[in-house]
């Protein structure tokens, strides 16, 4: 079975890779383990900024958004205190939002092998040949293309069976993942009025060891929510024993969905691509790192690197080099922003509940701080110089000093992103160490254990 591009994988990065290349008259097969009735069935927060639909021209049927946000609201652990983030969000649907997807591929032509697992690799040279897939129940195919894209998720099902020299086959530590556990819930209480229309975070260390809870409503009457933990994945913490401990007694009600999953919270992949492969969504860790949003960014990622994998087989030349503009791009777009929240992350999963109540106690951030550094991914001027002249008055010196380190390597962080990122492939190697000495230094300083690397 010959096609030009296979991609592996039909969650919302898989199947827009898909749709873009088809819009392009390409022959595209599409893999993945799932029935096509199930497309779409995956646990998540279900919660998206709307800005990622703006960047890649995306417009949904108004069936697919179950509600609309004005922002995010954030509350302290003992929830007397609360940041209002504004930016306007929406909670999908997420199985319509696939299997609508899935049509709009279909419509382009795209050939679906759903309920079939790849088992295998084939190498020719130093590319990928063809992938060997295997059916439910069923017989084994080989399917040979000019160029593969891996949108299998965060244990990634093509990537992982790659020669480990690659710089795509890079492999992460334990703690670059969150696992988390969530419930869409038909709930008797109904959310309070003055928190529906706001996608709400609880930060509370007890809870959520390494994460947050969130309560996400899903109508507009409140009556059904997404509510759910993520925790820090070091072998300590178990989000579902915690949902049952905390959370499930306070929100009865009738549950319509429930499951748990693992999720990137890091910097993205230091390669996109390399050789005839592309990489996107949380295969290539395309995740907001502080709050573990993916849906948008993957989406993001699926386009800008589908449109160079396109570009690449129309010039007649798959490789890193006809591709390499997808890496640009992408720390361009989102990427360098990741990795200084990278670097925020591990700060922040250091602090205990006695931080974050006095740091939202004295206001030292206002939600148009915490809206600045998500989108920039890094403390300005005028944020730093706020907040360490809040700290100065309120006599907290060891915080004044932590704070101007976190600072320091966000910068740095975002600098090696986007403005030292390799213009070629042959570059990657020297950037890839000068990365990771710069995070290692940043662990060591922190006192920030990165656990064991995994084995995908």
């Amino acid at each position: 079975m010959k096609y030009d591009v296979v991609v592996v994988g039909a969650g919302v990065a898989g199947l827009y890779s898909s749709l873009v290349l088809a819009s392009k008259g390409f022959r595209v097969a599409l893999v993945e383990s799932k029935p096509a009735s199930k497309i779409g069935d995956k646990t998540c927060g279900d919660a998206i900024g709307v800005h990622h639909f703006q960047h890649i021209g995306l417009r949904l049927p108004e069936d697919i958004i179950d509600h609309v946000y004005r922002g995010v609201k954030i509350y302290s652990p003992s929830e007397r205190h609360e940041i209002i983030v504004p930016g306007e969000g929406v909670s999908v649907n997420r199985v319509k939002l696939g299997q609508w997807l899935l049509k709009q591929a279909f419509d382009r032509g795209v050939e679906l092998l759903d309920q079939h697992s790849v088992i295998g690799v084939n190498m020719r040279g130093d590319r990928v040949g063809s992938i060997i897939a295997k059916k439910v129940g069923g017989g084994i195919v080989e399917l040979e293309a000019e160029a593969f894209i891996d949108a299998s998720g965060s244990k990634p099902a093509l990537r992982s069976r790659l020669p480990e020299t690659w710089p795509i086959s890079d492999k992460p530590y334990t703690t670059d993942f969150n696992i988390a556990y969530r419930e869409v819930v038909e709930y008797d209480g109904g959310v309070r009025e003055e928190d529906r229309d706001y996608a709400v975070i609880y930060l509370n260390t007890i809870i959520a060891p390494g994460g947050y809870w969130w309560l996400f409503p899903k109508s507009r009457d409140g009556r059904v929510i997404n509510v759910g933990l993520g925790v820090i994945w070091n072998g300590l913490h178990n989000p579902r024993h915690n949902y049952d401990k905390y959370l499930r007694q306070r929100f009865n009600g009738k549950v319509l969905h429930a499951g748990g999953g693992i999720v990137p919270t890091r910097r993205p992949l230091p390669t996109m691509v390399w050789r005839n492969v592309g990489v996107v969504g949380d295969a290539a860790y395309t995740v907001n790192p502080v709050h573990g949003g993916g849906i948008g960014s993957s989406l993001e990622a699926a386009d800008i690197v589908a449109r160079h994998v396109g570009d690449a087989l129309e010039q007649g030349e798959v490789s890193e080099k006809t591709m390499w503009e997808a890496n640009i791009e992408y720390m361009r777009a989102y990427g360098a922003k990741q990795a200084g929240l990278d670097i925020l992350r591990m700060y922040m999963q250091k602090l205990s509940n006695e931080d974050f109540e006095w740091l939202m106690a004295n206001k030292i951030v206002d939600g148009a701080s915490v809206y600045d550094i998500g989108v920039k991914g890094e403390l300005g001027e005028k944020i730093t110089h706020m907040i360490l002249s809040v700290l100065r008055a309120l006599s907290r010196p060891s915080l004044l000093n932590q704070l101007r380190i976190v600072r320091n390597y966000m910068k740095k962080a975002s600098e090696l992103y986007l403005d030292k990122y390799p213009s070629t492939p042959n570059e990657l190697p020297s950037w890839m160490t000068m990365v990771e000495d710069m995070v290692e230094e940043y662990r060591r300083i922190i006192g920030f254990n990165k656990g064991e690397r995994v084995k995908w």
